[in-house]
């Protein structure tokens, strides 16, 4: 793992009145009136690498961000250097926010994949909230829904088998995706960046584990692994097995 090191977008960058996930993302509530303000706070969109980290944990808390474009895995790390993923973000999520000035990164974020995101000094942010309390109840609703997915996969962690901890990551990752158009071939196939190490990491086994319980799965008709994506045979019953509740779907 590597650290950030983004870079400014050079091309032209997307306003927010324009944005293709704006209505998925924190400036969703915000009036058409207010988006130039909402823009003009923008640092500037960036890109970051796969494999770099976008910010780790204990680290001064300077700037949030809205994801754009790629995927994250948002993840906490052990004395021994390992690491235990909490929550895979996707376009239009809202990472790296703190509620006061002198606040540290409680957790450090991954790029799967190589990635854009816009990003908000925190300082601005509070501004935005101070004029728009609509802000503050969206940024409510979105670590709500941020600390149900995180109870999940809690009790993922400590009460379910293997095999319905990683079904229920796909059916979350899958129920995810569908609303941003990710899913093609008829529903059936779903990209899938990570690396099944990663995939451990999100639900605590190891890369061998991981690997004999896809291969499980598959064998009982559920999911095919392929390279950068999974086919999703029987979502229904990844859903059953996997205890998976939609009410976690942001």
């Amino acid at each position: 793992m590597q650290r950030h090191k983004v870079t400014e977008v050079r091309q032209q960058q997307m306003r927010c009145v324009d944005c293709p996930i704006r209505q998925r993302a924190l400036f969703q509530v915000v009036a058409e009136d207010y988006l130039h303000d909402a823009q003009s706070r923008r640092t500037a969109q960036y890109e970051l690498r796969a494999r770099h980290t976008l910010y780790v944990e204990d680290a001064p808390a300077l700037m949030a961000y809205t994801l754009f474009s790629g995927w994250l895995l948002l993840f906490r790390t052990h004395s021994d250097g390992s690491r235990q993923g909490l929550r895979v973000a996707l376009p239009g999520d809202f990472v790296g926010y703190a509620p006061t000035g002198d606040s540290t990164y409680s957790h450090g974020a991954l790029a799967i994949t190589d990635v854009v995101v816009c990003g908000f000094r925190q300082d601005d942010l509070h501004t935005m909230i101070d004029a728009q309390p609509d802000i503050a109840r969206q940024i409510t609703a979105i670590h709500s829904r941020y600390l149900s997915s995180c109870e999940s996969n809690v009790l993922g962690l400590g009460r379910k088998s293997a095999e319905q901890r990683i079904a229920h990551a796909l059916a979350d990752l899958y129920h995810r995706l569908e609303p941003l158009a990710a899913i093609s071939e008829n529903g059936r196939v779903m990209p899938f960046p990570m690396t099944q190490e990663m995939l451990g990491e999100l639900t605590g086994l190891t890369p061998v584990h991981t690997n004999r319980v896809l291969r499980k799965l598959r064998e009982h008709g559920l999911v095919v692994w392929e390279r950068q994506k999974i086919e999703v045979r029987d979502l229904e019953g990844l859903v059953e097995l996997g205890e998976y509740r939609r009410s976690f779907v942001r």
